[in-house]
């Protein structure tokens, strides 16, 4: 039995490449250990409430290093401003509409940067180097894109938004998956 996926997940996103497989290792052997002498439930708990304990001292070891401000910086550059210029080309163009009371977004221009923004979720998780690496990027991306969807100036569906914010990371990862797995 292997530890909780969305701790793991958390785990790899926050530590960095550096960290991650040392600490994941170690979180493991002690998670199979509690888990012969307790039980599985009792093992899953202890390891996401590790994984909770450890986010904040990861995230200030990375925000030191640097590490988090260039994946951040790559996340938002790859996926938000695709996003942001997408959403200033529409309003271009609403502008240039004469009587255009009533039109709102319509479902193909979210539909198209949906797509769009997938697609550039995509590249970045083709070049991610390693696990955690496409999991920091897939992490990054997904905070960003909620970001960027509420700095537009239109207003966005917040079901648009929830789904954007969970494809994205996902295509991410997706990606990461099957080149890794060529």
């Amino acid at each position: 039995m292997k530890p909780p996926l969305l701790a793991q997940a958390i785990l790899m996103a926050i530590a960095g490449p550096c960290e991650a497989e040392f600490i994941s290792g170690d979180l493991e052997e002690e998670f199979a250990m509690l888990r012969q002498a307790s039980g599985p439930a009792a093992a899953r708990r202890w390891y996401a409430w590790q994984v909770a304990r450890s986010v904040s001292a990861l995230l200030q070891l990375r925000v030191r290093s640097g590490e988090l401000t260039q994946i951040a910086l790559l996340a938002s550059l790859a996926v938000a401003a695709p996003l942001l210029l997408l959403d200033r080309l529409w309003q271009f163009v609403y502008s240039q509409i004469p009587l255009k009371d009533g039109l709102g977004r319509a479902p193909e221009i979210l539909a198209f940067n949906a797509l769009i923004a997938c697609a550039c979720a995509a590249a970045l998780g083709a070049s991610a180097k390693s696990r955690p690496c496409a999991a920091a990027l897939a992490f990054a991306a997904g905070v960003a894109v909620p970001v960027a969807l509420c700095a537009g100036a239109a207003s966005v569906p917040p079901a648009y938004v929830v789904a954007l914010a969970l494809a994205i990371p996902a295509s991410t990862l997706l990606t990461f998956a099957r080149r890794k797995s060529r």
